[in-house]
Protein backbone atom coordinates (compact mmCIF):
# COMPACT_ATOMS: atom_id res chain seq x y z
CA UNK A 1 0.00 0.00 0.00
CA UNK A 2 1.41 3.55 -1.28
CA UNK A 3 -0.79 6.50 0.29
CA UNK A 4 -0.23 10.13 -0.12
CA UNK A 5 -2.25 12.47 1.69
CA UNK A 6 -3.20 16.16 0.44
CA UNK A 7 -4.37 17.31 3.45
CA UNK A 8 -4.63 16.70 7.00
CA UNK A 9 -6.06 18.86 10.15
CA UNK A 10 -7.20 18.66 13.47
CA UNK A 11 -11.41 18.97 13.83
CA UNK A 12 -13.72 19.20 16.50
CA UNK A 13 -12.15 21.10 19.06
CA UNK A 14 -8.83 18.96 18.33
CA UNK A 15 -10.72 15.88 19.88
CA UNK A 16 -9.99 14.51 15.25
CA UNK A 17 -7.55 14.89 13.57
CA UNK A 18 -9.15 14.42 9.18
CA UNK A 19 -6.97 13.20 6.29
CA UNK A 20 -7.99 13.89 2.75
CA UNK A 21 -6.07 11.01 0.93
CA UNK A 22 -5.11 11.35 -2.75
CA UNK A 23 -7.99 9.11 -4.07
CA UNK A 24 -10.25 11.73 -2.86
CA UNK A 25 -11.63 9.69 0.41
CA UNK A 26 -11.51 11.12 3.31
CA UNK A 27 -10.47 9.21 6.66
CA UNK A 28 -11.32 10.56 10.56
CA UNK A 29 -9.10 9.56 13.41
CA UNK A 30 -10.05 10.20 17.37
CA UNK A 31 -7.00 11.94 19.16
CA UNK A 32 -7.15 9.44 21.97
CA UNK A 33 -6.64 6.70 19.36
CA UNK A 34 -3.62 8.69 18.11
CA UNK A 35 -2.28 8.77 21.27
CA UNK A 36 -2.77 5.42 22.57
CA UNK A 37 -1.17 4.42 19.26
CA UNK A 38 1.93 6.55 18.88
CA UNK A 39 4.99 4.36 17.98
CA UNK A 40 7.88 6.27 19.21
CA UNK A 41 10.15 4.65 22.01
CA UNK A 42 9.07 5.88 24.53
CA UNK A 43 5.10 4.24 24.21
CA UNK A 44 6.17 1.12 22.35
CA UNK A 45 8.11 -1.47 21.77
CA UNK A 46 8.98 -2.60 18.28
CA UNK A 47 10.97 -5.91 19.57
CA UNK A 48 8.14 -7.31 20.92
CA UNK A 49 4.83 -4.95 18.80
CA UNK A 50 3.37 -3.73 21.65
CA UNK A 51 2.56 -0.84 23.86
CA UNK A 52 4.72 0.58 26.74
CA UNK A 53 2.07 3.43 27.46
CA UNK A 54 0.31 2.31 30.69
CA UNK A 55 -3.21 2.66 29.89
CA UNK A 56 -4.25 4.86 33.64
CA UNK A 57 -1.85 7.73 32.05
CA UNK A 58 -4.19 7.47 29.04
CA UNK A 59 -5.76 10.80 28.98
CA UNK A 60 -8.96 10.16 27.09
CA UNK A 61 -9.71 13.64 26.87
CA UNK A 62 -6.77 14.35 25.10
CA UNK A 63 -6.41 16.95 21.98
CA UNK A 64 -3.94 17.69 19.60
CA UNK A 65 -1.77 20.94 20.52
CA UNK A 66 -0.04 20.82 16.75
CA UNK A 67 -0.38 18.79 13.39
CA UNK A 68 2.01 18.89 10.62
CA UNK A 69 2.19 16.91 7.57
CA UNK A 70 4.02 15.79 4.05
CA UNK A 71 2.73 13.40 1.72
CA UNK A 72 3.89 10.50 3.60
CA UNK A 73 3.49 11.20 6.99
CA UNK A 74 2.25 13.05 9.87
CA UNK A 75 3.59 14.84 13.00
CA UNK A 76 1.36 15.66 16.65
CA UNK A 77 2.36 17.23 18.80
CA UNK A 78 0.70 16.55 22.16
CA UNK A 79 -0.29 19.25 24.85
CA UNK A 80 2.30 18.21 27.18
CA UNK A 81 4.93 18.65 24.04
CA UNK A 82 4.95 14.50 23.55
CA UNK A 83 5.53 14.14 19.84
CA UNK A 84 3.99 11.51 17.34
CA UNK A 85 4.63 10.33 14.15
CA UNK A 86 2.02 8.32 11.98
CA UNK A 87 3.52 6.76 8.36
CA UNK A 88 0.61 7.09 5.73
CA UNK A 89 0.16 3.80 4.83
CA UNK A 90 -0.50 2.57 8.44
CA UNK A 91 -3.14 5.56 9.04
CA UNK A 92 -4.55 4.58 5.26
CA UNK A 93 -5.00 0.98 6.58
CA UNK A 94 -6.47 1.62 9.59
CA UNK A 95 -9.19 3.69 8.38
CA UNK A 96 -12.37 3.88 10.42
CA UNK A 97 -14.77 4.20 7.56
CA UNK A 98 -17.16 1.20 6.87
CA UNK A 99 -16.13 0.64 3.52
CA UNK A 100 -12.17 0.59 5.22
CA UNK A 101 -13.13 -1.68 7.90
CA UNK A 102 -15.22 -4.29 5.22
CA UNK A 103 -11.93 -4.33 2.87
CA UNK A 104 -9.90 -5.41 5.66
CA UNK A 105 -12.19 -7.93 6.97
CA UNK A 106 -12.22 -9.18 3.35
CA UNK A 107 -8.01 -9.46 3.38
CA UNK A 108 -7.96 -10.95 6.64
CA UNK A 109 -10.79 -13.85 5.51
CA UNK A 110 -13.05 -13.57 8.68
CA UNK A 111 -15.47 -15.73 7.71
CA UNK A 112 -19.27 -14.49 5.94
CA UNK A 113 -21.44 -15.65 8.73
CA UNK A 114 -24.99 -17.00 8.04
CA UNK A 115 -27.48 -16.16 10.90
CA UNK A 116 -30.28 -18.77 11.75
CA UNK A 117 -33.76 -18.53 10.96
CA UNK A 118 -36.94 -21.04 10.39
CA UNK A 119 -35.19 -21.69 6.62
CA UNK A 120 -32.44 -23.06 7.96
CA UNK A 121 -31.38 -26.24 6.14
CA UNK A 122 -28.39 -28.11 8.27
CA UNK A 123 -25.37 -28.76 6.19
CA UNK A 124 -25.19 -32.83 5.61
CA UNK A 125 -21.93 -34.66 4.31
CA UNK A 126 -21.13 -37.99 5.05
CA UNK A 127 -18.67 -38.57 7.96
CA UNK A 128 -16.69 -41.07 5.80
CA UNK A 129 -16.19 -38.56 3.07
CA UNK A 130 -14.92 -36.08 5.18
CA UNK A 131 -12.56 -38.78 6.59
CA UNK A 132 -10.82 -39.55 3.11
CA UNK A 133 -11.86 -36.99 0.65
CA UNK A 134 -9.73 -33.22 1.03
CA UNK A 135 -12.96 -31.45 -1.16
CA UNK A 136 -15.28 -32.67 1.35
CA UNK A 137 -13.06 -32.15 4.63
CA UNK A 138 -12.99 -27.89 3.81
CA UNK A 139 -16.52 -28.54 2.50
CA UNK A 140 -17.41 -29.21 6.16
CA UNK A 141 -14.53 -26.72 7.20
CA UNK A 142 -15.54 -23.84 5.90
CA UNK A 143 -19.60 -24.68 6.35
CA UNK A 144 -18.91 -24.89 10.12
CA UNK A 145 -16.90 -21.99 9.78
CA UNK A 146 -20.37 -19.98 7.68
CA UNK A 147 -23.54 -21.74 9.28
CA UNK A 148 -21.85 -22.69 13.01
CA UNK A 149 -23.27 -26.59 12.71
CA UNK A 150 -22.26 -29.46 10.05
CA UNK A 151 -24.44 -32.80 10.48
CA UNK A 152 -21.88 -35.70 9.74
CA UNK A 153 -23.96 -38.95 8.73
CA UNK A 154 -23.18 -42.62 8.72
CA UNK A 155 -20.51 -42.99 10.98
CA UNK A 156 -19.56 -46.20 13.00
CA UNK A 157 -21.08 -46.04 16.66
CA UNK A 158 -17.72 -48.17 17.38
CA UNK A 159 -15.22 -46.05 20.02
CA UNK A 160 -12.92 -44.10 18.57
CA UNK A 161 -14.57 -42.41 15.58
CA UNK A 162 -14.62 -38.92 16.81
CA UNK A 163 -10.89 -38.98 17.57
CA UNK A 164 -10.48 -39.56 13.87
CA UNK A 165 -12.55 -36.71 13.23
CA UNK A 166 -10.58 -34.59 15.52
CA UNK A 167 -7.28 -36.15 13.89
CA UNK A 168 -8.45 -35.24 10.22
CA UNK A 169 -8.14 -31.44 10.83
CA UNK A 170 -5.11 -30.85 13.45
CA UNK A 171 -4.19 -31.91 17.06
CA UNK A 172 -6.66 -32.72 19.77
CA UNK A 173 -7.10 -30.34 22.97
CA UNK A 174 -6.87 -32.49 26.12
CA UNK A 175 -9.70 -31.92 28.32
CA UNK A 176 -10.22 -31.97 32.52
CA UNK A 177 -12.78 -34.34 32.12
CA UNK A 178 -11.17 -37.93 33.58
CA UNK A 179 -8.85 -36.40 35.30
CA UNK A 180 -7.89 -38.52 38.78
CA UNK A 181 -5.85 -35.51 40.09
CA UNK A 182 -3.18 -32.69 39.09
CA UNK A 183 -0.60 -35.00 37.22
CA UNK A 184 -2.54 -38.10 36.67
CA UNK A 185 -5.34 -38.77 33.73
CA UNK A 186 -7.87 -41.29 34.73
CA UNK A 187 -8.94 -42.69 31.54
CA UNK A 188 -7.24 -43.41 28.10
CA UNK A 189 -8.75 -44.04 24.64
CA UNK A 190 -7.48 -45.48 21.79
CA UNK A 191 -3.71 -44.54 23.12
CA UNK A 192 -4.90 -40.67 23.68
CA UNK A 193 -4.69 -39.30 26.99
CA UNK A 194 -7.12 -36.88 28.20
CA UNK A 195 -9.87 -38.16 26.09
CA UNK A 196 -13.54 -39.23 28.02
CA UNK A 197 -15.75 -41.38 26.64
CA UNK A 198 -19.83 -40.08 27.16
CA UNK A 199 -21.66 -42.79 27.91
CA UNK A 200 -25.13 -44.10 30.07
CA UNK A 201 -24.72 -44.01 33.62
CA UNK A 202 -26.71 -44.48 36.22
CA UNK A 203 -27.11 -41.59 38.88
CA UNK A 204 -25.32 -39.39 37.10
CA UNK A 205 -24.88 -36.01 37.59
CA UNK A 206 -24.99 -35.31 34.24
CA UNK A 207 -27.96 -34.82 31.25
CA UNK A 208 -25.88 -36.30 28.69
CA UNK A 209 -25.05 -39.36 30.27
CA UNK A 210 -28.47 -40.38 30.53
CA UNK A 211 -30.67 -42.07 27.54
CA UNK A 212 -32.97 -38.86 26.75
CA UNK A 213 -32.28 -36.81 23.73
CA UNK A 214 -30.42 -33.91 24.05
CA UNK A 215 -30.69 -30.57 22.21
CA UNK A 216 -27.79 -28.34 20.28
CA UNK A 217 -25.26 -26.90 22.59
CA UNK A 218 -21.98 -25.94 23.05
CA UNK A 219 -19.59 -27.33 25.88
CA UNK A 220 -18.25 -24.27 27.74
CA UNK A 221 -17.04 -21.94 24.73
CA UNK A 222 -15.80 -19.51 27.56
CA UNK A 223 -12.96 -22.29 28.07
CA UNK A 224 -10.73 -20.26 25.90
CA UNK A 225 -11.27 -17.14 27.94
CA UNK A 226 -11.95 -18.37 31.27
CA UNK A 227 -13.44 -15.90 33.52
CA UNK A 228 -11.46 -14.45 36.98
CA UNK A 229 -8.59 -12.64 38.60
CA UNK A 230 -5.61 -11.74 36.51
Amino acid sequence: MHCAMQKAEALDGNHLMQILWNDGTESLYPAVWLRDNCQCSHCYLDSAKARKLLLETLDVNIVIKDLEFDKKKVNITWPNEHCSEFEADCLKKRCFSWKARAKLQEELFLPEHQYWDSELQLPTLSFEDVLKNNEHAYKWLSSLKKVGIVRLIRASNKQGEVIKLGKRIGFLYLIFYGIKNKYKLKKQINGCQGLWQVQDKIDTNNVAYTTGKLSFHTDYPTLHHPPGVR
